[in-house]
């Protein structure tokens, strides 16, 4: 075999396993790019939930102010006609008062306890998948190190075959 052949035939062995090589590297980049994705996935939810959370507050505090103006209402109406009737108005106006805070608290603290429980989820999934992400892309470093070093032997190997005067 002449030196130009021999030359053209370890370029041609190189040519396979760099291709090789190549292909696999690819399948590692769209890896990586999937597990961006599902970063981003979890960014995205996370900027839901806090625009939930800000949604509810908004409404709780809607709910509170229409309480309030509707509480200021009655008591004008009734500060009116207290001259006659006293102390049992008073009486039924606190009494108003008290069930109306009550049914807001029972209105809105089940809601804050959901959203509180889907936030404390979301954070704590988000740590698993970015602590399982990270030890496949560790896994994954490592392994394609052992790969490369594995096809550099290959080459070597396939050449000495082929060519057994250069072994």
């Amino acid at each position: 075999m002449t030196k130009v052949q021999e030359k053209q035939f370890a370029n041609q062995v190189d040519m396979i396993w760099d291709g090789w090589l190549n292909n696999l590297k690819t399948v590692q980049n769209f890896q990586e790019d999937l597990q961006q994705k599902a970063l981003q996935a979890f960014s995205y939810q996370k900027e839901l939930l806090d625009f939930s959370v800000k949604t509810l507050n908004t409404m709780e505090e809607e709910s509170k102010k229409v309480t309030k103006d509707w509480n200021e209402k009655v008591q004008s109406n009734v500060e009116q006609s207290r001259i006659n009737q006293g102390e049992q108005v008073s009486e039924w106006l606190n009494n108003i008062q008290d069930v109306t805070e009550r049914v807001q608290l029972l209105s809105w603290n089940p809601s804050h306890a959901m959203l509180d429980l889907f936030i404390e989820s979301q954070n704590q999934l988000e740590v698993t998948i970015k602590k399982a992400l990270d030890s496949q892309q560790k896994e994954r470093t490592e392994n394609f190190k052992k790969i490369e070093e594995l096809t550099e032997q290959m080459k070597a190997t396939h050449k000495g075959i082929l060519n057994p005067s250069k072994a």
